[in-house]
């Protein structure tokens, strides 16, 4: 088998397994709107903006049982790279996350975070390492506390070209928990799978399936799988040579 066919089946299999991990988790099902703009300052600095929204709309263990369509996740990230060479580079960002976003039980959560990321190729795949540290502040509305935890991920990401306009893409992120009283080190995943047309030079749009699933404690998991569509932009403000 060869890498990138490897690299989907094994990417498919972690998408189409979670349900099975545990009777007790939670499966749902929705869309994923995410926008994901970056540019180019210098030859050595690079900023980003990152943004989704998570609505899960199926309940697939109560199929049966209507329900509003929830609102349950907003993300957004500003970060700022500093790339040491073509393929090393090092980030810092500040992201806010509310999650349950318009109900009474919302939860707002600032975070910082720093991370390397590796890039290379293996013939026509390109594979990007990222390690990545949160910093964490999740405010609590019952206790009016707001606790500093943290925790570190490593994601390993591929992308392959099928043409001149189109490519296929896939991630895989593990999160483990550093802090303690975490109740578990292995708190969260995502996986991601996506076919990616180039539209031109400075955009793109990307439309796949993302998996993700939450340790939510005894044993049981909270998983999610959204449809992605995401708008990729891509500016470049260094000054033309005459």
């Amino acid at each position: 088998m060869n890498l990138r066919k490897h690299w989907f089946v094994s990417v498919l299999a972690v998408l189409l397994s979670a349900p099975s991990i545990n009777a007790q988790s939670i499966n749902v099902g929705g869309v994923f709107p995410t926008i994901d703009h970056s540019g180019t300052i210098s030859n050595k600095l690079d900023y980003s903006l990152y943004y989704f929204a998570a609505f899960p709309l199926v309940n697939f263990d109560k199929p049966d049982v209507s329900k509003d369509s929830d609102f349950h996740l907003f993300y957004s990230e500003q970060a700022l790279s500093y790339n040491v060479n073509s393929k090393f580079s090092l980030t810092g960002s500040y992201v806010y996350q509310r999650a349950n976003v318009v109900y009474d039980n919302y939860v707002n959560e600032n975070r910082f975070y720093v991370q390397a990321k590796y890039k290379h190729s293996i013939k026509k795949v390109n594979l990007t390492h990222r390690l990545r540290f949160d910093g964490r502040f999740v405010h609590n509305r019952f206790t009016n506390e707001t606790p500093f935890t943290h925790r570190v991920r490593y994601l390993i990401g591929m992308d392959v070209p099928i043409n001149e306009k189109l490519y296929f893409t896939a991630y895989e992120e593990a999160f483990f928990n550093t802090f303690e009283n975490a109740g578990a080190v292995y708190g969260e995943n995502w996986a991601y799978a996506a076919l990616g047309k180039k539209l031109n030079e400075k955009n793109k749009i990307e439309a796949g399936i993302l998996y993700v699933t939450w340790n939510i404690g005894k044993q049981s998991w909270f998983n999610q799988y959204y449809f992605q569509l995401t708008w990729i932009s891509h500016l470049d403000f260094r000054k033309k040579k005459e």
